[in-house]
């Protein structure tokens, strides 16, 4: 029988968090929920009843799943252990300069938007301590996490680094699996929200349509 795949948390930074199976880390999740928001804004239309609706943006993915941690058998605070996934969401750095980017694995790679590898860094967290010693330690407890998808500047750069020259040159650029114009706009730009001029310059009618080994024109701004 194939041992079972356990959920992996890995950062930027060299940090590494994996389920385990007796739970001395914690416990493989059940399930994971992924979602993701579009923007649209609505237009008033006198032909229809339903107002017309016109594309603003495509939101990042959010990923949330419940991790259980439990230490009753071995006596140990289980804090020492939840604290690695609090951690997750302090700044760190030289200087201190943000929380740690993440990527989260579990089970094979399915392209595109599947699921999981998922990167991102740790937007909510609730911890709840539901089973307690004697003497008041907490030995277990229930984390609610919620990564939200994005990379970081430097990482981004690196995936997709600029030709040399003047940055106001126009360059181009070939889709690949997973290209967005708001990640396109924030690689070149530093702003995903400004995708538009890359939109006209390639006379893309619907931005969200990207395929793959399409030739884009990055152009200045």
């Amino acid at each position: 029988m194939a041992p079972l795949t356990r959920v992996l948390i890995e950062t930027d930074t060299g940090r590494r968090i994996e389920a385990s199976a007796d739970g001395r880390i914690f416990f493989n999740p059940e399930s994971y929920q992924l979602q993701r928001q579009v923007d649209y804004k609505e237009l008033p239309s006198k032909a229809a009843d339903l107002p017309q609706l016109q594309f603003m943006k495509g939101g990042s993915r959010t990923l949330s799943m419940s991790l259980t941690f439990d230490t009753y058998e071995t006596r140990q605070d289980v804090r020492t252990l939840t604290a690695q996934v609090a951690g997750l969401a302090e700044v760190e750095g030289e200087p201190k300069e943000r929380p740690p980017v993440c990527t989260v694995t579990w089970g094979p790679t399915v392209e595109p938007y599947a699921g999981l590898p998922f990167t991102g860094v740790l937007e909510s967290l609730t911890q709840r301590f539901t089973l307690f010693l004697e003497d008041g330690t907490p030995v277990r407890a229930v984390l609610d996490v919620q990564f939200k998808e994005g990379e970081s500047v430097q990482r981004q750069r690196k995936r997709n680094p600029r030709r040399s020259g003047s940055p106001l040159e126009p360059r181009r650029h070939l889709v690949r699996r997973g290209d967005s114009l708001p990640s396109l706009a924030a690689a070149e730009y530093g702003d995903p929200a400004r995708w538009r001029p890359i939109a006209l310059a390639n006379g893309l009618v619907n931005p969200r349509l990207l395929e793959p080994g399409t030739e884009l024109v990055i152009p200045p701004l």
